[in-house]
């Protein structure tokens, strides 16, 4: 398998780039059952054929009409987006408006506009074979790799003709296996091309062995698969376990035994794709929002296994937490590529920082949805309690109570480390940056809800249970807030704010009722 250099420069098998070229343009993994690499050489060998295909995916029922076809239009064909008159760009001037727009004004279309915009020059790129960067420029500094066309031109002639021969011979071998289903010679060449790229880009080229276990990371999608499984047993483990408080001679033991099993099957099967994930970037999985991400699941998963594996309701928070968090990670915003290190993260202080404080959410988050179970329990109790429900209650308390005990210290341990990173890299420990703010606010935010038993008044599990609710939006504030909408020094903040989705007001509106709604049942036996 040939190895690729992304514009980023990071080095990766052709494999991949098939799969990122594939689910940017179709926003599937998989289209007409095609694997993604034989999806990838049709559009750089049979253009002209690929270019009348319906892959593009539309997204807006307005875009579709622009283009001159049906509202209902799904995928539209490379050549639906050029006038047939003129071959003029059908949505350049839409695509212009749009993005000429601040991120605030722009509507649903708008966006949509400026995503098939890029689907439609990663198609381009794609049949004109730039994406296909196999070939290392020879005794470059910088280990610059070339596509075909533009290694052609710009390599001294040795090269250039070795490369003009290689590809030419590859080519032909491809349409002849295309026709004969006998593959053996397209290998060989090959083979040809691989050498070459062992001889000029030995500096940087991974060894066949990351670039089997890329492959193999690709094919299975393993976090994926993480997401239906932790969400089916968290709600079939929350059904059981609201069947248990109500009917307490239903047992819960044999189901709380496969649960449990079948949840360190999954942790396991997450900790395996974080390693895998490290070993082919050659760094800490938790460089970007997407890793990070998941590695929240991770320790949301082991906190649960920690603290909780003898509650059910517990194990069923942790499990809907979990897959919750899996499906954030695999939503559209979130970029799930394997990507380089700039210089300034390359600090093993980052990694010991980062990895502090995430699995102090995941202990934070844990504590949150016991306390956001808990109020659904008061709601459940009625004002005439029930001995169940309230042990439930009390309980899940204690549980949450724990884990913010533990994500609070972690949170505080990790901000400290941060401040070291922050000096080694920026020559101060602390400059009041969006993040190091809100992870400030978040500190004493949890520091209050701890300590709120120890005044009188305040003295109440349902006041706990409501603080530790709510507390968790500064997680969300300081994860998301500040990554998405505040300008600040980390990896993966954007300062350009974005109109907040719509789901979050109601997420808001609907805790507020719950909240609510079980205030009126707070006082236990």
């Amino acid at each position: 398998t040939l190895a690729v250099q992304d514009h980023q420069g990071r080095m990766k098998p052709m494999d991949t780039v098939a799969h990122e070229v594939v689910a940017k343009i179709t926003g599937r993994s998989v289209l007409f059952k095609l694997e993604p690499t034989q999806m990838f050489l049709g559009m750089i060998m049979q253009p002209e054929l690929y270019q009348n295909v319906p892959m593009i995916k539309v997204g807006h029922k307005k875009i579709a009409v622009t283009i001159g076809l049906p509202e209902t239009t799904k995928y539209a064909k490379f050549t639906d987006f050029f006038s047939r008159e003129d071959n003029s760009y059908k949505i350049f001037s839409a695509v212009t408006e749009a993005s000429q727009k601040k991120p605030l004004e722009k509507t649903q279309y708008d966006k949509e506009l400026l995503k098939i915009d890029e689907r439609v020059n990663v198609a381009f790129m794609a049949y004109q074979g730039s994406l296909l960067r196999i070939f290392p420029k020879p005794n470059d500094a910088n280990n610059k790799w070339m596509a075909p066309m533009d290694a052609i031109k710009d390599y001294p002639k040795a090269q250039s003709d070795a490369v003009k021969m290689s590809i030419s011979a590859y080519f032909q071998m491809v349409a002849e296996g295309l026709k004969t289903a006998n593959w053996s010679h397209a290998d060989l060449a090959l083979k040809g091309i691989r050498q070459y790229q062992e001889k000029y880009g030995s500096a940087v080229i991974p060894s066949q062995s990351h670039i089997d276990m890329e492959i193999k990371y690709n094919k299975f999608g393993l976090f994926s698969k993480l997401v239906p499984l932790y969400l089916i047993l968290g709600v079939l483990l929350l059904v059981f376990a609201f069947i248990n408080v109500l009917k307490p001679a239903f047992s819960m033991t044999w189901i709380m035994r496969v649960a449990l099993v079948v949840l360190m099957v999954g942790f396991a099967m997450h900790i395996v794709g974080l390693g895998i994930r490290w070993y082919i970037a050659g760094h800490a999985p938790w460089s970007n929002a997407y890793e990070s991400i998941v590695f929240i699941a991770a320790s949301t998963v082991f906190a649960g296994v920690v603290l909780a594996r003898r509650s059910p309701f517990a194990l069923a928070g942790t499990a809907i937490l979990a897959g919750v968090t899996m499906g954030v990670a695999h939503m559209s915003f979130i970029n799930p590529e394997i990507t380089n290190l700039v210089p300034v993260l390359k600090s093993y202080w980052l990694m010991i920082h980062v990895a502090t404080i995430i699995s102090g959410d995941g202990f934070l988050g844990l504590g949150s949805i016991l306390s956001l179970l808990v109020l659904i329990l008061y709601i459940m109790r009625g004002k005439n309690g029930n001995e169940n429900i309230d042990r439930s209650i009390k309980e899940l308390t204690n549980l949450s109570e724990m884990g913010l005990i533990i994500g609070l210290f972690l949170l505080t341990i990790g901000n400290f480390l941060g401040g070291v990173w922050a000096n080694e890299s920026w020559g101060r420990y602390w400059g009041w940056d969006a993040k190091e703010t809100w992870a400030a606010v978040t500190i004493l935010i949890y520091a209050t809800v701890l300590h709120l038993r120890f005044i009188p008044s305040m003295k109440s599990n349902f006041i706990y249970n409501v603080s530790s609710t709510w507390a968790y939006s500064t997680v969300l504030m300081t994860y998301f807030g500040v990554n998405y909408y505040l300008s600040g020094l980390h990896s993966y903040a954007a300062g350009d704010p974005v109109p907040i989705p719509m789901w979050v007001y109601y997420s808001v509106a609907g805790l507020f009722v719950l909240t609510v709604l079980a205030a009126r049942n707070r006082k236990l036996s």
